[in-house]
């Protein structure tokens, strides 16, 4: 066991995350939580670290440096009030990630991909520097409930490694809670639940209160709107599969998918999901490929509807930017939606997998604008109430005294 370590003012606190994403480097939803976590952190009196793993880091941070030095042997990428940013070329630089933490000496590691275990472990190790481990998703679970490919088991036990030896291990949900307590019962006390957070903005507040004043522009056809990583888990296919049954209600109705791989096209991402025999249907579907956060905030602006149709979902930024936007939501009832989402207040939930019960609850609040708009504005109201970076941040400064101080 490393040695304990003396707990430092909480305002002086230096927490060093790892990670291979961090914006503008973001993939999805991993690197938009590491972003708005290390910043809700700095405002909050932490001193942050990122430690940025891969090759990706060099070229993404490039319109970014402000100036170049060598600290512990490795570059500087940036140095601002919101953190200072560190690379290290390839996942396995683990005598570089050592030369950083020797040189910063944070008081907690945070790390995010469990693939950057076997380096933290390592840290762990020789520094005695408590470890916090983030799981932003189970890959057992994604293989078992999400149809995951057998990568996801076969890099089990790397992820099984890091929840049985890190100092704490965070959730997202409860009901992430209880899948780790299940797929590793002897770390069960160590788990603490912090959901992720978010930051307002003026443009969403506008967005939000324009929606629930009613005053959108009259005869805009209604758009529902996907945002997210196309793999199965996020319910891609039950999606496209409701997408007949809608218009065949609602004709006039438009369908945006948002997101997709970064190195695909909307072209590619057409092609993959809609079947051959889609007909007119396909007229109503545009695939925006890859966006940027300010890109895919437009679209919050215009949607009518969010459908966040996941089989296996462990928490759901992509809901918080709906809410913040004051969106009706249409969720599945399944992990993050649901603890984050109340039915028939703040949301409406539906069974995952179930194309016809997604295409229904769809039709229900297109054909219902008051439904909507009541909808719409309590999720604003809730978001802005309970999930917010500030509370999140919170939350997490007392996991970090924990890990510290585990007695």
């Amino acid at each position: 066991m490393p040695p304990e370590r003396a707990l430092t003012p909480a305002n002086a606190m230096r927490v060093l995350h790892l990670t291979t994403e961090f914006p503008p480097i973001v993939y999805g939803g991993l690197g938009t939580a590491v972003g708005g976590m290390v910043a809700a952190s700095a405002r909050a009196g932490i001193s942050v670290g990122v430690v940025l793993a891969g090759h990706g880091g060099q070229d993404g941070y490039q319109p970014l440096r402000r100036r170049r030095r060598r600290a512990a042997s490795d570059e500087v990428l940036l140095d601002s009030p919101g953190g200072t940013i560190f690379h290290v070329g390839t996942l396995t630089s683990i005598e570089a990630a050592i030369r950083i933490v020797e040189a910063w000496k944070p008081d907690v590691l945070h790390v995010h991909p469990f693939w950057l275990w076997p380096a933290a472990y390592a840290i762990r190790q020789r520094t005695g520097v408590p470890a916090v481990y983030h799981v932003h998703s189970l890959d057992r679970a994604e293989y078992e409930l999400g149809d995951g490919p057998p990568e996801c088991l076969t890099q089990w036990g790397i992820q099984q490694d890091a929840i049985r030896s890190a100092d704490r291990i965070i959730a997202l949900t409860g009901s992430e809670r209880d899948l780790i307590a299940e797929y590793c019962p002897e770390a069960r006390d160590r788990i603490r639940v912090v959901g992720n957070g978010i930051d307002d903005s003026a443009s969403a507040r506008r967005a939000a209160a324009r929606r629930h004043s009613g005053d959108q522009p009259a005869g805009q056809p209604p758009l529902v709107l996907f945002a997210g990583r196309f793999v199965e888990r996020k319910g891609v296919r039950e999606l496209v599969a409701a997408i007949p049954h809608v218009l065949a209600h609602a004709p006039t109705t438009r369908f945006v998918l948002a997101g997709g791989h970064r190195c695909s096209s909307a072209e590619e991402m057409e092609r993959w999901w809609l079947p051959a025999d889609f007909g007119s249907c396909r007229e109503r579907v545009h695939f925006t490929g890859w966006l940027t956060a300010e890109q895919l905030a437009g679209w919050y602006e215009a949607a009518d509807v969010l459908v966040v149709p996941s089989w296996y979902e462990p928490f759901g930024m992509v809901v918080l930017e709906g809410m913040l936007h004051g969106l009706a939501i249409v969720a599945a009832d399944v992990g993050g939606p649901a603890e984050i989402l109340e039915h028939e207040r703040t949301g409406l939930l539906c069974p995952p997998r179930d194309a016809v019960a997604l295409g229904e609850a769809v039709l229900r609040v297109l054909a219902d604008r008051g439904l909507a708009i009541r909808l719409g504005a309590a999720a604003a109201a809730e978001v802005r109430r309970h999930w917010l970076w500030p509370a999140a941040v919170e939350r997490m400064q007392s996991v970090y005294r924990q890990a510290v101080r585990p007695h």
